[in-house]
C-alpha cells in the first residue's frame, strides 16, 4: 500500500525542479548559452554586417544602395585623409605601447621593492585608469593650454619656447600620445605588479647568493620570469591603441589638418560626418584585419620566447 501511494503522489514544486529543471541548467551548452548569444547579437553580427556591406555605395542621406565591389577599398587606399590616419595610428601604437610598457615595469619594479607609502603610490598611479576620458580630456586641456597652460609654464622656466600642443599640427599627435600613457601607466603597472608577485622568492634568494648585481638580475631573471604578463600586456595594449577614439575626439577631433587623426575616428568621421558609409565599412574592415594579423603574429613570435613556469 505504501510502495502505490508512492508511486501515485504527485511531485513538489521543489522536487519537480530538481528532477527535471536542474539537470537541464547543469549542461555547459545552457551557461554559456547567454553570453554566445550576447556576442553573437553585439560582435558577429555587426562585423558580418560591416563586411556585407563594405562592397556596397550606400548614401544614407538619400537612402541609395548598390553594388560596388572592391570599388570602396580602392576608394579608401586611394584617400591621401585615410593613409595619414593609418601612419597616425602605427607612430601612436608604437609610441603609447613601447613606452607605455617600459614605464610600467619600472613603475612596478619599484612599487614591488619599496614597500614604503605602497598602497598610497599604487592608488595614485592606478587613478587616472579609472577616471573618465572626458575628466581627463578636460584636465590635460587646461595643463596643455598654450597660454595659461601649467606645461609651457614648467617649460618656460627651463629656458624652452612655449608649444601650441593640440592646435600645432607638429605637437598635436604626441599631445594625445602623453595623455594615453598617463591614462594607461597604473592599468599596466598594476598587472606587471601581479606577474612579480607570481616569481618564487627563493629565485631571488639564490640570485643574492650568486651576487649578481640588480641589473643582471632585472634582465636574466625578472624579465624572462615575468614574459606571461608582458606578452598579455603587449597584445591588449596594441588592441586599445588601434582602437583609440575618445581621446581623439575629445581632445582634437583629429586636427589640425589630419594631423592626430585616428583610424577609428576616420571611420566614424566617413560614416556619421561625411555619409560615406561604404568606404566607411570598408574601412573598419581593414582595421579589423590588421588587428587580427597582429594578434596572430603577436602569439605566434613572441610566444616561442615566453617563459611559462
Amino acid at each position: 500500500m505504501n510502495s502505490d501511494q508512492s508511486k501515485t503522489r504527485k511531485l513538489t514544486f521543489r522536487e519537480w525542479f530538481y528532477k527535471y529543471i536542474n539537470p537541464v541548467f547543469k549542461s555547459p551548452y545552457v551557461l554559456i548559452a547567454p553570453a554566445a548569444v550576447l556576442s553573437l547579437i553585439f560582435s558577429v553580427f555587426p562585423v558580418g554586417y560591416t563586411f556585407v556591406n563594405s562592397f556596397f555605395y550606400w548614401d544614407t542621406m538619400k537612402d541609395v544602395k548598390y553594388f560596388v565591389g572592391l570599388k570602396n577599398y580602392l576608394n579608401v587606399f586611394s584617400d591621401v585623409s585615410f593613409r595619414q590616419a593609418l601612419r597616425n595610428t602605427l607612430i601612436y601604437t608604437f609610441s603609447t605601447v613601447i613606452i607605455g610598457l617600459a614605464l610600467a615595469i619600472l613603475v612596478a619594479v619599484f612599487l614591488f621593492r619599496n614597500h614604503w607609502g605602497y598602497e598610497l603610490t599604487q592608488a595614485v598611479v592606478f587613478t587616472p585608469h579609472i577616471v573618465s576620458y572626458v575628466s581627463i580630456t578636460m584636465l590635460w586641456m587646461w595643463l596643455m593650454d598654450p597660454k595659461a597652460g601649467l606645461l609651457n609654464y614648467i617649460l618656460g622656466l627651463f629656458g624652452v619656447a612655449p608649444l601650441k600642443w593640440m592646435i600645432s599640427e607638429d605637437t598635436s599627435l604626441l599631445s594625445i600620445i602623453i595623455v594615453a600613457i598617463w591614462k594607461q601607466l597604473g592599468y599596466s603597472a598594476t598587472i606587471a605588479i601581479a606577474g612579480l608577485k607570481g616569481i618564487p622568492a627563493y629565485i631571488y634568494e639564490a640570485v643574492r647568493l650568486d651576487k649578481s648585481t640588480p641589473v643582471r638580475t632585472f634582465f636574466r631573471i625578472t624579465l624572462p620570469l615575468l614574459s606571461p604578463t608582458l606578452l598579455f600586456l603587449l597584445v591588449t595594449s596594441i588592441i586599445n591603441s588601434f582602437c583609440a577614439f575618445d581621446i581623439v575626439y575629445l581632445m582634437t577631433q583629429g586636427g589640425p589638418r589630419n594631423s592626430s587623426n585616428l583610424l577609428v575616428h576616420w571611420v566614424y568621421q566617413m560614416g556619421f560626418q561625411y555619409f560615406r558609409t561604404g568606404e566607411s565599412m570598408a574601412a573598419g574592415v581593414v582595421l579589423l584585419l590588421i588587428v587580427i594579423v597582429i594578434s596572430v603574429l603577436n602569439y605566434t613570435v613572441l610566444n616561442k620566447k615566453v617563459h611559462y613556469q
